[in-house]
C-alpha cells in the first residue's frame, strides 16, 4: 500500500539543490527502507519528507499565534 503521492518531476531551476543531508547510519537505513517500500528514489523520498515536515512546522507555528 502506497501512502505517499505519486512522484512528480519538478522543473529545473524551481528548487534549491543541497549537496548533502547529514543523517546517522540508522536514520539513513530507515530512509532507504521507506523509499524502497514506496518504490521511489531516495532523493524523491527525502524531498517529500522535507515538504511534509515544513507543512507540519507551519501548522504547529500557527497554533501558537
Amino acid at each position: 500500500m502506497k501512502i505517499l503521492p505519486k512522484a512528480r518531476r519538478l522543473p529545473n531551476g524551481t528548487i534549491c539543490h543541497t549537496h548533502s543531508v547529514r543523517l546517522t547510519s540508522g536514520e539513513m537505513a530507515e530512509v532507504k527502507h521507506y523509499a524502497m517500500n514506496e518504490d521511489e528514489s531516495l532523493t524523491w523520498f527525502l524531498h517529500e519528507m522535507v515538504v511534509r515536515g515544513l507543512e507540519d512546522y507551519k501548522r504547529e507555528l500557527s497554533t501558537y499565534q
